[in-house]
């Protein structure tokens, strides 16, 4: 998610270059065929740095639906899990939500899926919802459109070899997505799914910091990224943030529920 900050801040450092040549064309400081060209410069790189920011953050709606919260007055909120199942991490934070009463929904990597089947059949039997995150968690931006579609139907198939079903929510890796890739994910009848509260809780910055960041910025119908998994990265902070973020908000009258849960509560209005 660092990509975005840094997206963000090049937006900014566009915006006072095409300022300055604002400033610099209103002087006539350049000859005019000089000026138009580095007008229609500048006025392609600050296009090119729109979309791909649409393309990064999570609540864009610009290359198509993506869900990210419910607009809800319910105090409910989805926790999420990405890039398991993991064999050191999931267990325990398995036992932290049955032991809190609590459904989640795991965006699960299909390579992981493959390595430890009985922490996904544990994830399914506990009435957890279990997501698509695709098999080697590349990004999609990046591989052609067999790719793409190797990577969601792989991921499928192996979820569906253990749990007997095959996901309807799916979270491209680091929630990158254009106008392709979601439309390869709207012909498998799949959800985009991004998220509204995002703790960080990858760059291990401190328990206490993972809850403050992430209790801050919820409100009703919240959707929050967590990570349970990360090849050998501890998730040992992640784990006892998530058993505070529970009773924080629980304190606070939410009601966890899952993101297909969530979901149903914007169908149900119409």
């Amino acid at each position: 998610m660092e990509i975005q900050v840094r997206l963000i801040s090049m937006l900014g450092f566009l915006t006072v270059i095409v300022l300055t040549c604002l400033v610099v064309d209103y002087f006539q400081v350049l000859r005019r065929p000089a000026r138009l060209g580095l007008g229609l410069a500048v006025i392609c790189i600050v296009a090119g740095v729109i979309l791909v920011l649409n393309a990064v953050l999570p609540d864009s709606q610009f290359y198509g639906a993506v869900f990210s919260e419910q607009n809800t007055l319910d105090k409910v909120v989805a926790l999420t899990f990405d890039d398991g199942p993991n064999p050191s991490y999931t267990g325990q934070l398995l036992d932290i939500l049955r032991d809190n009463g609590v459904h989640a929904t795991f965006f699960l990597i299909g390579r992981h899926v493959a390595e430890a089947p009985e922490l996904v059949s544990r994830i399914a039997a506990e009435g957890h919802q279990i997501g698509n995150h695709t098999y080697n968690h590349l990004d999609l931006l990046k591989l052609d459109r067999k790719a793409v579609e190797a990577e969601i139907d792989k991921t499928n198939e192996v979820i569906a070899a253990i749990t007997g079903s095959k996901p309807v929510l799916i979270r491209p890796p680091h929630g990158f997505r254009d106008a392709a890739v979601l439309g390869i994910i709207r012909n498998r009848g799949m959800v985009p799914v991004e998220w509204s509260v995002a703790s960080r809780d990858w760059t291990n910055p401190g328990v206490a910091i993972i809850v403050r960041r992430t209790v801050q910025q919820v409100k009703s119908g919240s959707i929050i990224l967590l990570h349970d998994g990360a090849g050998d990265v501890s998730r040992a902070q992640t784990i006892e943030a998530t058993r505070r973020i529970i009773q924080e908000l629980k304190g606070r009258g939410y009601r966890f529920v899952t993101v297909g849960e969530l979901l149903a509560m914007g169908e149900n209005k119409h």
